[in-house]
C-alpha cells in the first residue's frame, strides 16, 4: 500500500493549512437542517452588506444615495441593491475594490468567459482559500478523499500553464495529487496517451470540461479502450447533457455529478451522490433565479442566476448578472444535506434560441436535432435574429443533401418561420474560454433588463 496518500494529507495541512481549516468545518456544516443554513447564509449576506457601503466606494455611494444606514443594513435590504455585470465592473474596477484592503491581500485574477474578453478582478485569500476548501467538500462527494489521486481534464490555458510549471508538478505530484490532461486540443494521438496515462495512474476521482469528457468517453469506447472505473465524476464548465452523461457513465462506469462554477466565485453549486437537483452551497454565495423582468422565478420556471458572493470582501460581487440560466427546485435531497436545490443549470442566456412566439429553448444538442441524422461530425447553431439561424456543420462522409431538408424542418418547428444557412467547415475550433458551446443566440430574452 503506497504511503503517498497519507503524506499528501500531511503536506496539505501544512502548506495550505488555512484551507484545511475550512474543509474541517465545511465537511460538518453541509449536514445543518435547512433551517441553519438560511440562519447562516442570512447572517453572511448582512455581515457582507454592511462591509461594502463602508468600505466600497460603489456601495458607499448608493447607500448614501438611498438614504440607508450602512452599520443597520439586513439581508432585508438586498433586493434595493442595484443588479450588476462584468462591464460595470471592467468600466469601474477601482469603484468596487475595499479602499482599506492591503494591496497584499488582492489577488488578481482573469476571466474570458463565453466572450474569451478578459474581465480582471481581485479575491482576498482568505475567500480564496475558503473557495478551495468547498471545492474539495464537492470533490468528497465522488468517494474521493484529500490524499486519493485525481486526474483533471482541463481546457482552460492559464491553469494548464500553470499545471506544467516545476512548481506546478511537484504540488501535483506530492501535495495535490492530481495528474492534469490538457484537453483543449484533443486528437486521436492526445487521447491514446491519455488513455495510457490514465490507465497507468487509476485515479479515485476524475474532474472535467463536461464535453472534452464525453469526446474522451466516445472515443475510447468506439475504439474499446477500457480503464480501471474511478469512484466517481464531476462535469463542470460547460452544460452537462442527458447524451454527454449517457456516454461518461457507460465508459467509466461510474457516477456523473453535475458542477456549477466560475472562476469569479469557485462552485457555487454541485449535485450530490443522489444524482437529483444541485445542491447549492449558501455558505459560500447567496444565488437569486430571476426572470427577464427581474422578478424572481418560481420552482420549475427558468431563469438568470444572480450570484451575491459572501466571501470575497476585497472585491464585493453583489448582484451579479452571471448570464447563467437556471431552474430553482424545491423539496429537499434524500442525502440529508440541508442545502437548497437547483433543478437543473441550463447553460447561457446567449445559448438560448429564442423562438418567434417569445418562447426560449436550452439544452438541445443531440435531443433535438436526433440519431437519425447522419454525416454531421460537429455542428454549431447561430442565431443571428427571429429570421435567421446559421448552421455551421463539419460533413461526415454519410453526409447527404437530405439532411437540410431535415435540419431547415426541425428548426422551423421550434423556431417558427426562420431562415436557416448552412455554412460548411472544416472544423469548429473552441471558443478562447476552451468551452465549445452547442448554440450561441444574439436574440437574447434577458438583454433588456
Amino acid at each position: 500500500m503506497t504511503m503517498l496518500g497519507p503524506l499528501s494529507r500531511m503536506l496539505l495541512r501544512a502548506y495550505r493549512p488555512g484551507r484545511m481549516s475550512a474543509l474541517d468545518r465545511l465537511l460538518p456544516a453541509q449536514w445543518v437542517a435547512p433551517a441553519g443554513q438560511v440562519e447562516v447564509s442570512a447572517s453572511l449576506v448582512g455581515d457582507l452588506l454592511r462591509h461594502a457601503c463602508m468600505a466600497v466606494p460603489f456601495y458607499r455611494e448608493f447607500a448614501r444615495e438611498q438614504g440607508l444606514d450602512p452599520s443597520r443594513l439586513t439581508p432585508a435590504d438586498l433586493p434595493r441593491f442595484p443588479l450588476v455585470d462584468k462591464r460595470i465592473l471592467q468600466d469601474r474596477p477601482d469603484r468596487f475594490l475595499d479602499s482599506g484592503a492591503p494591496p497584499e491581500d488582492l489577488v488578481p485574477n482573469f476571466t474570458g468567459g463565453s466572450s474569451g474578453v478578459p474581465f480582471r478582478f481581485f479575491s482576498d485569500r482568505r475567500a480564496l482559500e475558503e473557495r478551495k476548501a468547498n471545492d474539495m467538500r464537492g470533490r468528497t462527494w465522488t468517494g474521493w478523499k484529500p490524499g486519493d489521486k485525481q486526474a483533471v481534464l482541463w481546457a482552460h490555458p492559464r491553469d494548464n500553464r500553470e499545471s506544467r510549471s516545476l512548481r506546478g508538478r511537484v504540488l501535483a505530484t506530492y501535495v495535490h495529487r492530481t495528474r492534469t490532461l490538457n484537453a483543449y486540443d484533443m486528437d486521436a494521438a492526445t487521447i491514446e496517451a491519455f488513455h495510457r496515462e490514465l490507465k497507468a495512474y487509476r485515479p479515485a476521482m476524475m474532474l472535467g470540461f463536461s464535453s472534452s469528457l464525453a469526446f474522451l468517453a466516445e472515443y475510447l469506447t468506439r475504439h474499446g479502450l477500457d480503464l480501471p472505473a474511478p469512484r466517481g465524476i464531476i462535469a463542470s464548465a460547460e452544460t452537462l447533457t442527458p447524451e454527454h452523461r449517457a456516454a461518461i457513465e457507460a465508459c467509466f462506469g461510474c457516477k456523473v455529478l453535475n458542477r456549477y462554477g466560475s472562476r469569479e466565485f469557485g462552485v457555487m453549486a454541485q449535485q450530490c451522490e443522489q444524482v437529483g437537483g444541485l445542491h447549492v452551497f449558501t455558505d459560500q454565495v447567496h444565488l437569486e433565479i430571476l426572470r427577464p423582468d427581474g422578478a424572481p422565478c418560481a420552482p420549475g420556471e427558468r431563469g438568470e442566476i444572480v450570484v451575491t458572493d459572501l466571501l470575497n470582501r476585497a472585491m464585493p460581487f453583489i448582484r451579479y448578472r452571471t448570464g447563467d440560466v437556471a431552474v430553482p427546485g424545491e423539496g429537499a435531497c434524500p442525502c440529508g444535506r440541508g442545502f437548497p436545490l437547483l433543478a437543473s443549470v441550463e447553460g447561457r442566456t446567449s445559448e438560448l434560441l429564442v423562438g418567434r412566439n417569445g418562447k426560449f429553448y436550452s439544452c438541445l444538442g443531440p435531443r433535438f436535432f436526433g440519431h437519425d441524422i447522419e454525416g454531421i461530425g460537429q455542428m454549431q447553431v447561430l442565431q443571428e435574429s427571429l429570421d435567421l439561424v446559421v448552421l455551421k456543420i463539419v460533413r461526415g462522409p454519410e453526409w447527404t443533401d437530405e439532411n437540410v431538408g431535415k435540419l431547415t424542418g426541425r428548426l422551423a418547428d421550434l423556431l417558427g418561420g426562420v431562415a436557416v444557412e448552412f455554412v460548411y467547415v472544416d472544423a469548429i475550433p473552441p471558443a478562447p474560454s476552451g468551452k465549445f458551446p452547442f448554440t450561441i443566440s444574439k436574440v437574447s430574452p434577458f438583454g433588456g433588463r
